[in-house]
């Protein structure tokens, strides 16, 4: 796992490098003069292109990198903030909602030579191919000019294309060359509901196939109430290895090569009960459950209703 005093030796060297025209191997590394605007669409099919493509590349980690126009040779000040969302972690839920599967990705803030610069740092990826649901591109008056199903991305040389064939083997080929830190599979066997007391209890199991322990702090249950609309249902009650517990009084350690059982009770929103009632049973409404981390990555896994 790559540190920050090491991410920040990285941008510091590229950036020289650029600053003296001199040509460095950059495949997965990019300058952009400003941050995405993600309240926007256009802001948000640009996010995902860039970082799904950083994911989906073979090679070491990928970074991202807001403040400076490689072309130009200017800076610009840049802090997360100027993306329009509240924290770090929606960023992760704008890939949720609109990527095939989560990738890991780490956002920072840093100083270079008195200048405001953010890092997207993208470590590589073991589950790639990652693929945009609806990929959309738009005119310059922000009206969407096409729409790609299921897009997939990749960088070459210093630009950002659509995937081959070629490239989508080289994903599958990667995959067998890499051994993360976090490695996580759910597996979701029973999910009840409790009509009166507006609660959905879930049984599930975690393996951690990583290389480091992790400890769950936080869970949410996620499901679609219309096209546009989504519920989040968060948890009420753990059972854990000492018993019942609520959220945030406690946290659940997986050691490397462990499986371990969970059940947790997740409260629905009271003007939202019918509807999720409704959602939670039907087949074809999308159902994630998602579990907050404390090095605050996330692990998300669909599943379906079952008694």
């Amino acid at each position: 796992m790559i540190d920050i005093d090491r991410i920040h030796a990285i941008v510091h060297e590229h950036l020289e490098q650029s600053l003296l025209n001199l040509d460095k191997e950059s495949l997965k590394f990019d300058f952009k003069y400003e941050w995405y605007n993600l309240t926007t669409l256009k802001g948000i099919n640009e996010y995902l292109k860039d970082t799904t493509a950083m994911a989906n590349t073979y090679g070491l980690d990928g970074f991202i990198v807001m403040g400076f126009d490689e072309r130009r040779k200017i800076f610009k000040e840049a802090r997360f903030e100027d993306c329009g969302l509240k924290d770090t972690n929606e960023l992760n839920k704008v890939i949720i909602k609109r990527v095939s599967h989560l990738f890991e990705l780490n956002s920072y803030d840093i100083m270079i030579d008195g200048h405001s610069l953010s890092v997207l740092h993208i470590p590589p990826a073991w589950e790639k191919p990652f693929f945009i649901r609806n990929y959309q591109t738009f005119t310059k008056q922000q009206k969407v000019k096409k729409e790609y199903h299921q897009k997939v991305f990749v960088r070459k040389n210093t630009g950002t294309f659509s995937a081959t064939k070629y490239d989508i083997d080289l994903m599958y080929y990667d995959r067998k060359n890499i051994e993360p830190d976090y490695r996580v599979f759910m597996n979701i066997f029973k999910v009840s509901i409790l009509p009166l007391e507006r609660i959905i209890n879930i049984k599930f199991t975690v393996e951690n196939a990583g290389k480091r322990p992790i400890a769950i702090v936080d869970y949410s249950l996620i499901s679609g109430l219309s096209k546009n609309k989504e519920c989040e249902c968060p948890a009420a009650k753990i059972w854990g290895e000492n018993g019942s517990y609520t959220p945030n009084h406690s946290s659940e350690i997986v050691q490397a090569s462990h499986i371990k059982n969970f059940s947790v009770e997740f409260a629905i929103p009271e003007n939202n009960t019918e509807e999720m009632m409704s959602a939670i049973k039907e087949p074809k409404v999308k159902k994630q459950l998602l579990l907050k981390l404390s090095n605050n990555k996330v692990i998300l896994q669909d599943f379906k209703y079952s008694t």
